[in-house]
């Protein structure tokens, strides 16, 4: 009897928990990366205690996830995410992908950036649009400062009967920063971030010139993946971290 109770036991949470989500959403090797991928304002490598004391903050970072990447089904999850039993699809309880090492998350967002290009997305607007959707809270929690998630992508909403105030699309053509409620993404804060360190004259829609006419990438991809980093969990990855990762994008 004592077993079978466990054994219950264990489906429930199984069917609340999948085995292809880790609750406690962290890569054994996220240290290692962290030395090797990272650097602090002057430059130098990052130590793994500051992202230590922190882990709520660098939640993402501790997933090898540099850019908070969900899987976009688990049907066809990103490559780099291996599970217990070797498939792909590994992820924190967000949806969040937990990769095994940094430059498979460069791959991921570099292919994610190249996706939207090819659908006419090359402006910093509309790729922090996509990216960061209004609709969304900051961390995808059903509630966040009061403000209730609206996406409809099958994840975190909120509670039936919640009458607070939500995150959702504006209706303004040109929305800006002082649209921007508590809690829930500001696409503008992050088109503003993207475009720092381009060429002058790049402004938040025009084209990002990310990728060539045959879908190579350009130098600018370096430099809005490194800003877009810095905006999602402030962190400071190094220009060869991304190169490396970029080299995969065809694997």
């Amino acid at each position: 009897m004592k077993k079978l109770f466990c054994l219950l036991i264990y489906l429930l949470l199984a069917s609340v928990h999948p085995t292809w989500a880790e609750p406690l959403a962290e890569a054994s090797n996220w240290c290692a990366e962290v030395r090797q991928s990272l650097v602090d304002q002057t430059g130098k490598p990052l130590e793994c205690t500051t992202v230590e004391a922190e882990k709520k903050k660098y939640r993402c970072v501790i997933m090898n996830n540099y850019w908070c990447q969900k899987h976009t089904s688990m049907s066809n999850p990103w490559r780099g995410t291996p599970r217990h039993n070797g498939s792909d699809g590994f992820q924190d309880i967000d949806g969040h992908a937990i990769f095994k090492a940094v430059d498979w998350s460069v791959r991921a967002m570099a292919i994610d950036l190249k996706s939207k290009y090819t659908r006419g997305k090359v402006s910093a607007n509309a790729i922090a649009a996509m990216h960061s959707p209004w609709c969304d809270t900051l961390g995808s929690k059903a509630v966040v400062e009061g403000h209730g998630r609206t996406c409809n992508d099958g994840r975190a909403r909120p509670p039936s009967g919640f009458s607070g105030p939500l995150c959702k699309e504006l209706s303004s053509a040109k929305p800006n920063k002082g649209d921007c409620q508590a809690g829930c993404n500001c696409p503008p804060e992050i088109a503003e971030k993207l475009i720092e360190g381009l060429d002058q004259g790049i402004g938040v829609n025009d084209d990002l010139k990310l990728f060539d006419s045959n879908g190579d990438p350009l130098p600018n991809l370096v430099v809005v993946l490194k800003n877009l980093a810095f905006q999602e969990q402030g962190i400071r990855i190094s220009d060869a971290a991304i190169e490396k990762g970029i080299k995969l994008i065809q694997k």
